[in-house]
């Protein structure tokens, strides 16, 4: 069973990866998610570490947290290794 600040996270999370949370766009102050959600600061905060944690959100100092600029996946050039002759 998942936690609140889980159950929190993956909700955001999913709001992330449906586009309705743009990269860069701020997400709600730790204050206005409390009182939107009715869950305790500490509970919003772990929520949030955890999506920091997994690379989703940044925080800001003195702005708040932010949606991360995904950044495509590098491709590696193929090497002589992999070119057959």
């Amino acid at each position: 069973m998942a936690t609140r600040y889980e159950e929190l996270a993956e909700a955001l999370s999913l709001r992330i990866q449906a586009g309705q949370l743009r990269p860069g766009e701020k997400l709600p102050s730790v204050r206005q998610a409390c009182r939107n959600t009715h869950l305790s600061p500490s509970t919003v905060f772990q929520a949030y570490y955890l999506l920091e944690s997994r690379g989703l959100i940044e925080a800001r100092p003195r702005s708040g947290y932010y949606v991360c600029h995904r950044t495509p996946t590098a491709v590696r050039p193929p090497s002589a290794a992999d070119v057959s002759t």
